[in-house]
């Protein structure tokens, strides 16, 4: 059974977004409904191509029967493309003008969603809090911001805000050249939404070693290194924001600078946001196989919408 599913998957090599267009993961859950509706909404906005993919690991449908029974290859394949047209049709019923194609795939779910991030602009998932097995979109998630080689959007929380006026596009900046690239798509976005733009970088003093306070009178230390931190946390948000002066000329963007750790500085902003937009500094290989910590805690704790930008991604 395995073999012949392989052997089918093998045979859809055709089966590819066309286009630098967007990638939607559906699965028919309601966490996956809600990335589906956030993808055609920036489709319509974006005057882009819709795919929308299901695809499901080979040995799912011989885990589902105890009795180890198993459908032919074609029932499954096609009970795959089935669930992806399904998907397609509740785009096509709430914008009738969108371009939008399905795609049903059997293969590891992370895999299939990196390969077709290759030809895509922007690929988005939902994240289910506790997953079912065989569909982990949590971990799906996770992949896909390590290893994808265009921006990911994973929508999660109850429900979104529109980006727009009244929710903002929110990103963070640092130093990292991820940072400029996700200032990039950030103003993107905005510039697409009517929504304002608000550049964020956090500091925090650097932790002082017991001996080094012989180094230097009472409190000075900490003061000196205080100054330093803040400083370049303004440079970078300075910095972000002639970036988006160049190329973005009239998004609404405006800057803070807060004493924070990073993820909740970010987290704290961003309540009420449209958008979250963060970079990631994966470079593939082994080093690609981790997301930054920033990152990771954003996506882990967030309860919007949340774009990961790698390096190279662009």
């Amino acid at each position: 059974m395995t073999d012949l599913i392989e052997r089918e998957t093998r045979a859809r090599a055709s089966e590819k977004p066309s286009g630098r267009g967007i990638v939607a993961g559906y699965d028919e859950t309601p966490e996956s409904e809600l990335a589906l509706r956030w993808a055609a909404e920036r489709a319509l906005a974006l005057g882009r191509r819709l795919t929308v993919v299901y695809a499901v690991d080979p040995l799912v449908p011989l885990r589902a029967r105890s009795d180890r029974s198993a459908a032919s290859p074609q029932a499954v394949h096609r009970a795959v493309r089935e669930v992806a047209g399904r998907g397609a049709e509740l785009v096509r019923h709430a914008h009738p003008t969108i371009d939008v194609r399905s795609i049903g795939v059997v293969g590891p779910p992370s895999a299939e969603l990196v390969a077709m991030s290759e030809d895509a602009e922007l690929v988005v998932v939902g994240r289910r809090r506790s997953a079912r097995s065989g569909a982990n979109l949590g971990s799906i998630s996770f992949a896909l911001g390590a290893h994808s080689r265009c921006p990911v959007v994973v929508v999660q929380g109850d429900g979104h805000a529109t980006i727009g006026p009244e929710h903002p596009v929110v990103v963070g900046v640092d130093t990292s050249r991820s940072a400029r690239r996700a200032v990039s798509f950030a103003a993107g976005v905005a510039a697409a939404s009517d929504a304002d733009l608000v550049i964020v970088s956090t500091w925090t003093p650097a932790e002082m070693e017991p001996w080094m306070s012989r180094l230097w009178p009472l409190g000075q230390a900490d003061a000196t290194g205080g100054v330093a931190d803040r400083g370049r946390a303004e440079d970078c948000v300075a910095e972000a924001l002639a970036q988006v002066r160049r190329t973005h000329p009239h998004v609404r963007a405006s800057t803070r600078t807060l004493r924070a750790e990073a993820d909740q500085g970010l987290l704290t902003t961003a309540a009420g946001a449209g958008l979250l937009v963060v970079g990631s500094r994966g470079r593939g290989g082994f080093v690609g196989l981790l997301l930054g910590s920033v990152s990771r805690a954003v996506l882990r704790l967030a309860d919007l919408p949340v774009a990961v930008v790698r390096n190279g991604s662009l």
